[in-house]
C-alpha cells in the first residue's frame, strides 16, 4: 500500500511539473514583455504619457512577425534599459521603432 501511495504522489508531482513547464513556456514572452514594459514606463522622460507609451510598446511588439523576433527584441530592450537611469526622447523613439525588415533595432 505504501508503494502505491508513493508512486501516486511521484506521478502527481511529475504531472504538476510538466503542467508548470508547459505553462511557463507558453507565457514566457508575455511575462518578459510585462517586465520590460514596466521598466520602460519607470524610465520615461519627464512629461511623457505612460498610457501612450504602453500603447506604442504593444503596437511595436504586435508588429514583429514571430515569437522569436519578439523575444530577441524584448531581451535587447531589457539589457538596454538595465544600463540607464532615465530615457531621453530620442532613445525612447529608437526603442519603440521597428525597422522595415521586421528586425529589432540595432544597438546604438
Amino acid at each position: 500500500m505504501a508503494l502505491k501511495r508513493r508512486l501516486f504522489v511521484a506521478g502527481l508531482a511529475v504531472c504538476l511539473a510538466a503542467a508548470l513547464l508547459v505553462t511557463a513556456k507558453k507565457y514566457s514572452v508575455s511575462l518578459i514583455a510585462f517586465v520590460v514594459e514596466e521598466a520602460l514606463i519607470q524610465k520615461l522622460p519627464a512629461g511623457s504619457d505612460p498610457t501612450a507609451v504602453r500603447l506604442e510598446f504593444r503596437n511595436m511588439l504586435a508588429g514583429l512577425p514571430d515569437r522569436q523576433l519578439r523575444l530577441e527584441r524584448l531581451l535587447y530592450m531589457s539589457q538596454y534599459l538595465e544600463k540607464l537611469q532615465d530615457l531621453d526622447r530620442p532613445e525612447l523613439e529608437r526603442l519603440l521603432t521597428i525597422k522595415a525588415a521586421g528586425i529589432p533595432a540595432a544597438p546604438p
